[in-house]
């Protein structure tokens, strides 16, 4: 199961390195979007409610429809659409909650076998919802996620400081 520094850490990249300089500002302020989605946790059963297919669809016709605002809500699509697949590719998602209860998954692995051969595995499908997932349980972050965390906030305070250099010397 992903944690919640990767789903912060993998959407954000993706868009700072495909999005466009002028939507770096609101891709930072929704950044807190990759990670909302398991507030269904405290509403109703986890990786349930917000952890399916359509969270990002309305958020992308929303996008579609108010075309000032595109940007934003693609971008808040985008945030949720990633939560939903690494949780897929993490134990699974109740993909087409409230019209199919099943919990989707996604399980692929590349291991190196005794006699140095590389296995590649990937199984998938739907499953029953059991009521093992219905309630989050394990780490809230481990030593992975922190050092993750403390490699974006560098690389963030790395990233202003040279962009308030660069704007100062603009002005020269």
């Amino acid at each position: 199961m992903p944690n919640w520094p990767i789903h912060l850490l993998v959407p954000l990249l993706a868009l700072l390195i495909m999005g466009r300089k002028e939507d770096y500002k609101y891709i930072l302020l929704l950044l807190p979007f990759a990670v909302i989605s398991d507030i269904d946790t405290f509403a109703s059963q986890h990786r349930e409610l917000l952890h399916n297919v359509f969270i990002p669809l309305v958020f992308a016709l929303i996008g579609i429809l108010l075309k000032k605002l595109r940007y934003i809500f693609y971008i808040t699509a985008f945030f949720f659409a990633s939560h939903v697949i690494l949780d897929l590719f993490g134990g699974g998602v109740v993909f087409f909650y409230p019209f199919y209860n099943e919990i989707a998954f996604i399980d692929a692995s590349l291991e190196m076998s005794k006699t140095n051969e590389l296995l590649l595995t990937f199984n998938y499908g739907f499953s029953e919802y059991s009521d093992g997932w219905k309630v989050a349980h394990g780490y809230v972050f481990d030593s992975v996620g922190i050092c993750s965390l403390a490699l974006v906030f560098v690389a963030g305070v790395w990233a202003a400081r040279y962009r308030l250099l660069a704007w100062g010397n603009k002005g020269v």
